[in-house]
């Protein structure tokens, strides 16, 4: 191994821990450095057994193990350093590249989409709501962390000691068992838009299932008319609320069909099973191609569904053919409708929701109990108030 390696491993690794830092990365600034130095000291074995091949000096070797020990110092002094970050990093010499701050108690958001516009802006929300209680958000998503899941990020709040835990969770038995151990260890967590009763989370916050079955019913309404024969709706595995916000939702429109319509339409759910959201585009894609399988109405539960819907729809030439309801303001959710090719899109108010998920942490850490359950508002995006959607992104410099 080249003697000068270990020195730009080194640099590498203060490199990426600064990118870190100065995403607000903090968990993860421990994460990188562990996984970072270990791959060194596995390249630097490697590279003394090609020179023990050589029969290199000895010398040589004690300077790279040495040069290794610094190494594995360095990483285990800011390991230790961001774990008690609040109060170690006013005395180290980070102080003097990252803007430190004392916060009396730190939070993380686990979503299953960091990159989605719907949890940037709960993130936001909850961040800025966060200063008025002295306390300290964390988004915890994909970081040159390696492939983890809600439930991997789960295990490592808890590791961390984290003072609370936002999170989405996915239905599983497993996601359940971690949010218990969270409360064991003294971690109170808020679950947000999907609940699990079962578990002893603090609070819920989102919306009942029953109310947004029957948003979306009377919205669906506004789009059958009497050529209308098949609606689908896009489920994602893992909600544990589909069965009953589909039937909700069913019982809404055939409410307000003729006696001929109901014998005429077909209302049918699919749940994704798809393990990516690649996975998931395909399945839509082939639901659009495919004229037997195709609705006149498709109905879409996330972000992600309804972006992979609306450029399935444009791609397949089926503007007009097929009426999407979105769900939440992307800007592409946002064009789509603002150009007719939506008819409208169903969202959440996100400031809301990152506002009740602090001040319901807040409230448990002051009084020791919480409400159960915070609702926030549902609203329709339509060609005539999109402009209002729009106005709210650019004011939140999003």
């Amino acid at each position: 191994m080249n003697a000068g390696a270990p020195a730009r491993g080194c640099r590498n690794i203060l490199s990426a821990l600064q990118d870190a830092l100065a995403q607000g990365q903090l968990i993860f600034a421990e994460m990188y450095a562990a996984k970072m130095c270990a791959a060194q000291m596995r390249g630097i074995g490697k590279g003394e057994d090609g020179m023990n091949r050589k029969k290199k000096s000895s010398a040589q070797k004690h300077t790279v193990y040495w040069a290794l020990a610094g190494l594995a110092a360095a990483a285990a002094l800011t390991l230790s350093g961001w774990r008690h970050y609040a109060s170690v990093l006013e005395k180290s010499r980070w102080d003097e590249a990252v803007n430190a701050k004392e916060y009396q108690r730190h939070y993380v958001i686990i979503p299953d989409d960091s990159a989605s516009q719907l949890w940037q802006d709960i993130y936001q929300s909850a961040s800025a709501v966060a200063e008025e209680y002295d306390a300290y958000v964390e988004l915890l998503g994909d970081w040159e962390a390696g492939d983890y899941t809600p439930l991997s990020y789960m295990d490592i709040a808890v590791a961390a000691q984290v003072d609370g835990i936002i999170i989405k969770p996915d239905g599983t038995v497993n996601m359940r068992n971690a949010i218990n151990a969270a409360d064991e260890a003294g971690i109170p967590v808020v679950t947000v838009i999907n609940d699990d009763t079962a578990s002893s989370r603090k609070s819920f916050v989102g919306f009942n299932n029953y109310q947004l079955g029957a948003a979306y019913g009377e919205e669906i309404l506004h789009c059958v008319d009497e050529s209308t024969r098949k609606i689908t709706v896009l489920f994602k595995r893992g909600n544990s609320g589909n069965e009953l916000v589909f039937q909700n939702l069913k019982t809404v429109i055939e409410a307000g069909l003729s006696e001929q319509q109901k014998k005429d339409l077909e209302i049918q759910s699919l749940t994704m099973t798809a393990q990516s959201t690649f996975d998931a585009e395909e399945v839509i894609r082939d639901l659009l191609r495919d004229e037997e399988t195709r609705p006149d109405i498709l109905v879409c539960m996330n972000e992600t569904d309804s972006e992979s819907a609306y450029n399935a729809m444009v791609d397949y030439n089926q503007v007009g053919n097929v009426d999407i309801i979105g769900y939440y303001q992307s800007e592409t959710i946002l064009d789509a409708i603002e150009k007719g090719i939506i008819p409208m899109a169903l969202t959440l108010d996100t400031e809301q929701m990152g506002r009740h998920s602090i001040e319901t942490l807040e409230e448990y850490y002051t009084m020791g109990y919480t409400s159960s359950y915070m609702s926030v508002d549902l609203s329709v995006i339509t060609r005539e108030n999109v402009e209002d959607y729009r106005g709210t992104d650019e004011q939140q410099g999003r």
